[in-house]
């Protein structure tokens, strides 16, 4: 009979390496480097003064209501 420990559940040879954490796999090292480098710009401009004008509405009536179950945008 075969040992059980050289082969994994579908019957392939197991690897000896180990297997990499998800985020240090190639692909996901450029897809992260190739949407940093699409995104960054656009994700470092500000918010428009209409949309941050709705916020701070926002946040005002939920605090003028007490319903506010976690804190306002933007403040930490």
């Amino acid at each position: 009979m075969a040992d059980d420990t050289s082969k994994a559940g579908d019957g392939r040879p197991r690897s000896d390496r180990p297997t990499p954490k998800t985020g240090e796999r190639p692909f996901d090292m450029w897809l992260q480097k190739q949407l940093h480098a699409m995104y960054d710009e656009i994700t470092n401009e500000p918010l428009p003064d209409d949309l941050l004008t709705l916020i701070d509405k926002d946040a005002a009536r939920e605090k003028q209501n007490g319903t506010s179950d976690s804190p306002p945008v933007g403040k930490k």
